[in-house]
């Protein structure tokens, strides 16, 4: 549980330095501590790989406003950081230690992210994954503009949704150096706490209280 918590706060001072640079981002959805970013050269003499000097760690995250899913990789070196927006378009091949990347825009070079260890890289795809195929089948959803989604906050305590959101986030435990929550694993959570008697006592209880306020 203390790890859970150091966790917890790593996540939380994450999303708030982000937040210092853009306000709408609103969650972090999964990062990894430490990627190298390479650029792919197909207009010189010498066509390959080109390392872009940028190397830090990356983050996806969605935002309260277009674009609704940004790729930041945060440059240790400078402030020029290798950020991108999401896109339905967007080409993605991915090989042990490596996500490459094609964007909607033909004019930017095809990026390359280096993994030093491949079990992040594959939450990551995943991740990546998850969204183009989102994008892919509701490209409204990605396109048009959205309705702002609220910022992230703390209701009340008594709040019945609220505790049951805190509890399935306990009841998934564990952490990682690329935190990814999936729907089946929530889902999975939800019904461990429908079958806990005293939590089930307990949000009856936050419900009647609702009723009654």
């Amino acid at each position: 549980m203390a790890q859970k918590g150091i966790e917890e706060a790593r996540l939380a001072s994450m999303l708030q330095s982000l937040q210092a640079n853009d306000p709408m981002i609103d969650h972090i959805l999964v990062y990894s501590k430490f990627v190298v970013a390479y650029l792919l050269q197909q207009d010189q003499p010498n066509p390959g790989w080109r390392k872009a000097n940028i190397e830090g760690p990356v983050y996806i995250y969605r935002r309260r406003a277009q674009p609704l899913f940004q790729l930041l990789v945060k440059n240790q070196f400078s402030t020029n950081d290798l950020l991108d927006d999401m896109h339905p378009q967007w080409e993605l091949d991915c090989q042990n230690n490596y996500v490459f990347y094609k964007v909607e825009d033909p004019s930017k070079r095809i990026r390359g992210l280096w993994f030093h260890d491949d079990a992040e890289r594959q939450r990551v795809e995943g991740i990546i994954q998850n969204i183009l195929k989102d994008m892919q089948v509701q490209p409204s959803r990605s396109l048009a503009d959205p309705t702002p989604v609220p910022p992230q906050s703390f209701p009340p305590q008594n709040d019945a949704k609220f505790e049951l959101a805190t509890h399935a986030a306990a009841a998934l435990g564990g952490h990682s150096d690329a935190l990814v929550v999936s729907r089946d694993s929530l889902r999975g959570a939800l019904r461990a706490l429908a079958d806990d008697d005293t939590f089930v006592a307990m949000l009856m209880q936050k419900l009647r209280e609702r009723q009654r306020g």
